[in-house]
């Protein structure tokens, strides 16, 4: 009986490993599965964000580096006053809000023929306005004028874009004026073309002095977006691989989805994951970066300052100014503090001044009636209760199935 006993506990110990082993297996590939879903869905979200087919556009590009003359770098030095956005050839840039930021512009963005587009808008009813310089940077650093702001090649609504008086303090960007719309504030959407042969004409100018003060260096963000993907794509082959490998025989758990009548687990307006064709513009550019050179290839992701967005744009007023006099450039132009948009209210002084209203209204929530906040929060609670209630019988329902 004795060895019968220890052969049962000897059966037992082994059956307890087995089942062991089973559920962490299990569990493993459980895990492998969510990494797998998680990296599957962000590279969904960014082709869709970016846009598939201009990834499957940009990955048929080889870069070519005559395009630019030796030993130069295309380097897009920009302000704005409040924010901007610009793309190159539909791919975007950089933006800025009152930031003189410098960016440089790797050599497989360029064609032979190329449109520079700026999106600008003001958002504090103060003053608005748009600098920007594309120039040739060579090997002691020396920049050399391919266009600016201000040179007549800057178009907005189908009229060249005219200088404009600034009344506060501008960075000091080589070359370049102040420009805007025909009206003060409001929306602007300005435009550039430059080719292979202006290029090659910079290249023979006197290098230009000036745009040695602090400025913003970033790189492009649609560098920052293939950069993601690819190491996104990496990453999914990697998990892929893995799942291959501890694959199960047994029939994977689904959802039928039995409770009717209801959005139960489901993603809203959001459409369904489009694996196959975001995965699909994913791996060409993996192909197309590992086929770059090696300078090419290097791509960083610093931190970036937020904009406020199209949302705070003020409205439009007529009254252009041009310019008339001397505007006042500091090589160290530093950028006012975050200013909220102004809303009835007049200002002391411009971009970098104080706000100053003729009254100020504080509200304190001690000043609202207890029985107004007893009430808010009652009824907050019988939300929450009803709420939590009906999404209880929701997830309980009986409806996974083998």
């Amino acid at each position: 009986m004795s060895g019968c006993g220890q052969w049962m506990r000897w059966l037992a110990w082994v059956a307890c490993g087995i089942g062991w082993s089973a559920t962490a297996m299990a569990d493993d590939v459980v895990v492998l599965r969510q990494q797998y879903n998680q990296v599957s869905a962000s590279i969904d979200t960014l082709v869709r964000l970016y846009g598939g087919d201009k990834l499957r556009e940009l990955a048929k590009q080889k870069g070519d580096n005559r395009l630019l003359p030796a030993n130069s770098k295309l380097v897009l030095i920009f302000w704005a006053d409040d924010e901007a956005e610009l793309f190159l050839n539909g791919h975007r840039i950089g933006e800025t809000r009152l930031t003189p930021t410098r960016i440089e512009i790797p050599v497989v963005y360029l064609q032979k023929s190329n449109v520079l587009r700026a999106h600008c808008w003001d958002t504090d009813r103060v003053e608005s306005g748009f600098m920007a310089g594309l120039y040739l940077q060579g090997g002691r650093g020396r920049l050399r004028k391919v266009l600016a702001t201000g040179d007549g090649d800057w178009w907005v609504a189908g009229q060249r874009a005219e200088p404009r008086f600034y009344n506060h303090s501008l960075p000091d960007i080589p070359g370049a004026e102040v420009i805007w719309g025909t009206t003060l504030f409001g929306e602007v959407k300005l435009e550039a073309r430059f080719d292979a042969a202006q290029l090659a004409r910079a290249s023979r100018r006197r290098p230009l002095k000036g745009a040695a003060g602090r400025i913003s260096h970033q790189p492009m963000d649609t560098h920052l977006v293939v950069s993601r993907l690819v190491h996104l794509q990496k990453q999914r082959d990697k998990l892929a691989q893995e799942l291959h490998a501890r694959r199960s025989p047994t029939k994977d758990v689904l959802y039928r989805g039995s409770v009717r009548g209801r959005l139960a687990f489901s993603l809203g307006k959001a459409s369904k994951l489009a694996e196959v064709e975001s995965i699909d513009a994913a791996q060409k550019l993996l192909v197309w970066t590992e086929a770059l050179p090696a300078a090419q290839r290097e791509l960083i992701f610093p931190k970036k300052q937020a904009l406020k967005g199209t949302s705070h744009v003020v409205p439009q007023r007529t009254g252009a100014s041009t310019a008339g006099r001397a505007a006042d450039r500091r090589r160290d132009y530093v950028p006012p503090a975050a200013r909220g948009a102004a809303k009835g209210k007049s200002r002391a002084t411009g971009s970098g001044g104080q706000e100053s209203s003729s009254q100020s209204v504080g509200v304190g929530v001690g000043h609202s009636a207890p029985w107004e906040l007893w009430a808010i929060t009652t009824g907050l609670l019988c939300y929450l209760g009803v709420a939590s209630r009906q999404w209880w019988k929701l997830f309980s329902a009986e409806g996974w199935t083998a």
